[in-house]
This record gives C-alpha cells, sequence and structure tokens, in this order.
C-alpha cells in the first residue's frame, strides 16, 4: 500500500479547475470514511508517533484525540501480551510491511478488551515508510452483540454464562493466537462439588439457586479477558488467553477454591457447604489441539476429585498420557465389536500337550492385537480396559464366535480338532442369557458344547460365588467343559473348591518358576496336584519353558502342559499344519 503523490497527473480533456475539483472530491470522501468508520483508526508516522486518530477510537478506547497525538499506541497496552508478541509484529511489519491478528488492549477505563488490529505501512515512491495505519475491530463489543442475538447458542440459559460451544470457539481462537505468538493458554474445568445432596434434600429449585450463586462468584472472581462458561450440571471451565503460567494458574485456582468453599446461606435460612475441585491444563505443555487440552483438564479435574475434593490439579503427563492410550484402545475396541473391523486384533492358539506322549490334546485360544497407532499391545493392558468400560461382554462373544467359527473351518476341512479351550470375564456371569447365547451360536456353527472348554479365573468366582457356581452349573448341564484358570494365584479359597462344577484345574506358571528354585514351592505343587486328583480333575500346567521344569512333573503321571517348551501361541495359518500332522496325513493335503 503506497501513499498517494502530490504530482498531478494531466489527462487529456482535463482542465485544471476539473481536476483540482476530483482530488477535493476525493479527499472529502476519504475524510467521511475515517469519521464514520465503526473500526478504530490509528495514524502514525514512522516512527510510530500518533498523528491523527478517528471518533471510533475515542468511542472504543475512551481517550480523546488530545490524549493520544504525539503519543504511541503503547499507551493502550494491556500488559497480557509478552516482549516476544510485540518484538515478531515488528519483525513482520518490517519484512512484509503488515501484521493483521488478536490483541489484548486496555481501554482508559483500565477494562481489558479484545481487538483484531490490521497494521498496514504507507511508502513513499522510494519505497521508504512514510506513515502505518492500524485498524482495529473491538471483538468484545462484537461477541457480546453474537450472544445477545443467539441466546441458546453461545448462552446458558440458567446462569447467563457462556456454554460449552462459546469455549469451542473462544478455545480454537486462542490456540489459534497462541500458536502463532508462541504463548500459554491455560484451561481449567471445575465444579462446586456436591450439589446432588442440595438437590435431594432441598429440592431442584434450590439446586439452581446455588449454580446461580456460584456463577456470580466465578464471574466476580476471574479476569475479564478470562473465558467463563457452564460446561454441564455444576462443572464450569475458565479459559485463560495469555499469561497461563503454572505460578499464576495456581494462584487462581486457589482463589477459587477458597471463594467457592465459603458456606453459603440460602433464602429459607439452609446453610450448605461445598467442596469445589479444579483441574488444570496448560497449551502447549500438556496438548496442542482444542479437544485434547479440555480432554486434560478433565482428566486432571476428574484426579482432583479422585484425591478427596477441596483441592486442585495440574495435568500429571504420564498419566495423562496412560489415560488418553485407554481411551484410544477403547474406542478402537468398540469401533471393531460394532463395525467387525479387526483393527488389528486377531487370535492365536497355543497347544496344549500330553507330557507322557507328546500328543497335541488341546488349544487355547489368546488374543492378540498390534494396534495401528500404538504397535502390539499385551492382553494385560487392554483386557482390563475392556472390563473398565463394559466392553468385555461383548469382547467375550466376539472371540467365542470367531472360535467357532475356526473350529468348523477345521471340521470342514476333514479334522478332529481337540477342545478349545476360552477364556470368561467377570462381567459376562451377569448376563442371564449368556448360557442361551452360548449354545444358540455353537449350534448354529454345527459344533458340540464338548468342543469348547470355558475357562473362569479364581478371582472372578470369588468376587460373586452365587452367580457363579449357577452360571457354571446351567453350563455344564448343556455340556460344556469348565477350567479353573490361574489356580492359586488369586484367593485360593480351599474351602469353596468343593462348590465350583469344575472337570479341570488350570496351576499358573508362577508355580513352575517358583518350583524350581525353591523346595517348599515343590511341596505346594505336588500338594495341589494330589488334591486335584481326589476331586477328580483333569490338570493342566502353564509356563513349562525349560527341560528341567518338565522333569519336575515325571512324577505325576501323564498332564497336560502349555508353555514354550512345545509351543508359543500362533496364528491359525501356524496351527494347521499341526493339525494336519496328528491328523496322520502328509502336511498341507486337503480332504475333498
Amino acid at each position: 500500500m503506497r501513499e498517494e503523490q502530490s504530482t498531478s497527473v494531466v489527462v487529456p480533456g482535463m482542465d485544471a479547475f476539473t481536476l483540482e475539483h476530483n482530488l477535493k472530491f476525493k479527499r472529502q470522501l476519504l475524510q467521511h470514511v475515517f469519521d464514520n468508520a465503526l473500526e478504530s483508526i490509528i495514524v502514525t508516522n514512522a516512527n510510530g508517533i500518533i498523528e491523527r486518530v478517528n471518533p471510533a477510537f475515542t468511542q472504543i478506547t475512551g481517550y480523546s484525540a488530545e490524549e493520544v497525538l504525539g503519543k504511541t499506541p503503547r499507551l493502550m497496552q494491556s500488559a497480557r501480551h509478552d516482549p516476544d508478541f510485540y518484538r515478531q509484529m515488528w519483525q513482520q511489519l518490517l519484512q512484509h510491511g503488515s501484521w493483521s491478528g488478536q490483541v489484548w488492549n486496555r481501554r482508559k477505563s483500565g477494562e481489558v478488551y479484545l481487538q483484531w488490529l490490521s497494521i498496514n505501512s504507507l511508502t513513499n515512491a522510494r519505497g521508504e515508510v512514510t506513515h502505518r495505519v492500524a485498524i482495529g475491530h473491538d471483538l468484545s463489543g462484537q461477541r457480546s452483540l453474537e450472544q445477545d442475538r443467539t441466546p441458546f447458542t453461545f448462552k446458558d440459559p440458567l446462569t447467563q454464562l457462556g456454554n460449552r460451544q462459546l469455549l469451542a470457539t473462544r478455545l480454537e481462537q486462542a490456540l489459534a493466537e497462541a500458536q502463532r505468538n508462541k504463548i500459554r493458554v491455560g484451561l481449567m474445568v471445575l465444579d462446586i462439588g456436591r450439589l446432588k445432596p442440595v438437590n435431594e434434600q432441598l429440592g431442584m429449585t434450590w439446586g439452581d439457586d446455588v449454580l446461580r450463586q456460584q456463577a456470580r462468584t466465578l464471574q466476580a472472581a476471574v479476569d475479564e479477558a478470562d473465558t467463563l462458561v457452564r460446561l454441564q450440571g455444576d462443572v464450569f471451565a475458565v479459559l485463560r488467553h495469555s499469561k497461563a503460567e503454572d505460578a499464576t494458574m495456581a494462584q487462581l485456582a486457589d482463589k477459587l477454591l477458597n471463594l467457592l468453599a465459603q458456606p453459603m446461606v440460602l433464602a429459607d435460612k439452609n446453610i450448605v457447604c461445598l467442596q469445589p475441585s479444579i483441574g488444570i491444563a496448560v497449551y502447549p505443555r500438556d496438548a496442542r489441539e482444542p479437544e485434547n487440552l479440555l480432554q486434560a483438564a478433565e482428566y486432571a479435574h476428574a484426579m482432583a476429585k479422585r484425591e478427596g475434593r477441596n483441592r486442585f490439579q495440574f495435568v500429571d503427563q504420564r498419566q495423562h498420557e496412560l489415560h488418553h492410550r485407554e481411551l484410544i484402545i477403547e474406542h478402537s475396541l468398540s469401533h471393531m465389536l460394532s463395525t467387525g473391523e479387526a483393527q488389528g486384533i486377531s487370535l492365536h492358539y497355543q497347544p496344549q500337550v500330553c507330557s507322557s506322549d507328546e500328543t497335541i490334546v488341546g488349544l487355547e485360544a489368546l488374543l492378540r492385537w498390534t494396534h495401528p497407532r500404538l504397535g502390539r499391545l499385551s492382553p494385560v493392558e487392554f483386557i482390563p480396559v475392556a472390563e473398565q468400560s463394559g466392553l468385555s461382554v461383548r469382547l467375550d462373544r466376539w472371540v467365542i464366535e470367531q472360535v467357532c467359527a475356526q473350529v468348523s473351518a477345521w471340521q470342514r476341512r476333514g479334522l478332529a480338532p481337540p477342545v478349545v479351550s476360552v477364556n470368561l470375564g467377570a462381567q459376562q456371569f451377569s448376563q442371564p442369557d449368556f448360557g442361551d447365547w452360548l449354545m444358540s451360536t455353537v449350534s448354529a456353527y454345527g459344533l458340540r458344547p464338548r468342543q469348547l472348554r470355558l475357562e473362569v479365573t479364581e478371582s472372578t468366582m470369588m468376587e460373586q460365588i452365587e452367580a457363579g457356581v449357577n452360571m457354571l452349573q446351567q453350563l455344564r448341564e448343556c455340556g460344556f467343559a469348565l477350567s479353573l484358570d490361574d489356580f492359586g494365584t488369586g484367593y485360593s479359597a480351599l474351602s469353596c473348591l468343593h462348590r465350583f462344577p469344575l472337570d479341570e484345574l488350570k496351576i499358573d506358571r508362577s508355580f513352575m518358576v517358583e518350583a524350581c528354585e525353591h523346595e517348599r514351592a515343590q511341596i505346594l505343587l505336588c500338594t495341589i496336584m494330589a488334591l486335584a486328583r481326589q476331586l477328580s480333575l483333569s490338570l493342566v500346567v502353564e509356563g513349562v519353558e525349560q527341560a528341567e521344569q518338565l522333569a519336575l512333573l515325571k512324577d505325576f503321571g501323564p498332564l497336560r502342559v502349555q508353555g514354550y517348551y512345545y509351543y508359543k501361541p500362533m496364528p491359525v495359518d501356524e496351527i494347521w499344519p499341526l493339525l494336519d500332522l496328528a491328523a496322520g496325513r502328509p502336511e498341507g493335503e486337503v480332504l475333498n
């Protein structure tokens, strides 16, 4: 953008009078625009000294022209931007001749307001900067007008604060500015605490009154430049657009806790004592995307509540990363179970071998997961996530269907596969339809119940003995084989063992490890085996990985053993050849 030159351009057919008239009209037009623009306009010289301002500038800032002429725009700075912000602004102005972005400025009254500012340089014919023009749009006034016009979009009707939609909009804008200007943004999620007893004891009307009072308390406590919204229920959020250092965020959190925890006297003379909790997340340390920053603050808030309330909690980055990882796992599991897309999940099978003749007498179906984002996941990590998220019932049934389909495929190939063991989670026992569903599924694939062995852990049985016993009895009557997994590692409730309708005990690998190193552990292993025989239960020994471990078992007669000494868990395409050989025909030969 270049300054108008004073030299006259002679147009053929245009006399000096007409030319002067046109220039005068143009000057009047520019003056009219300058005087009536809704945006504030500041004109400075090349050194940044203010030479002209328009009436909108006075209306927006409160400063008259006489108060600012001869001074610099630093007069309006809010101190909410660090020196780097202005250094980068000037660097861009010098390099490109223009700059635009959001700026926090201060009115003469001291009020801080948000402004969209565009600065352009004017140059002469030699390319030298002679003036700069700054045009500012008052965003606080615009946003207030938008909220008044669309109260059900951006405003919470109960507290008259902003709502989640407003926070999403402001958060996106704040992070964009923070990224551009390399500043920190803070986000608090807080609840006033113990509102439910107020609603239950005094009624929803008084509960709403408490929310309105606490909203006014919060509004008076936060800075005008902050964004305060009600997310839901008694949960609020405070967005600090700049200067979100840990110390200042902690000071604000401590201040809010003290204010919100003050006893409240309601109109009916009831006194209410609340227990607020606050979670704090900071951009860019804790997250770089708006939704992730909110998620981090919500997680920190949950941690503060879990630690006993009346406290604030910054994001524990390690715990937050674990939580985020769990959310990815949960989402992927849910997507897989809803759509049938495997997401890298597959079944491996580990053979169980007869110790006397080394023939394969059983298989255990085991979940394996190579996640597209997280890589290889252990069942120790994703099975607890499935249980905590309520997905374990569906996951168990998905595994059973996959096993039934695979056994059916083996049979169509002409094989007689050994019994396949499938693990059941604790939540399956609370499903009254499980027995009927299982029978229907097995029948649909043309299988018999005895072709499946259902494994339950000792801890699962002890958590719900009555329901567990009833469910197992029903399954056994249907013809399914039942196994108690990880025996001796949980409750070891021998007094209840006789009540469980079992066919098999499965001895955990930890016993084999200890028995090779300690004589007392070896005696305990022998005792468990003798107990199983007395109860007419078959035995499977897990974790047999070395020849000396197998040698310890030679005096106990034929046993089923499972471990890396014989086979690791293998995908289906590696199990096929083993079953072919077990059937007594050359590997790869297919029966028609």
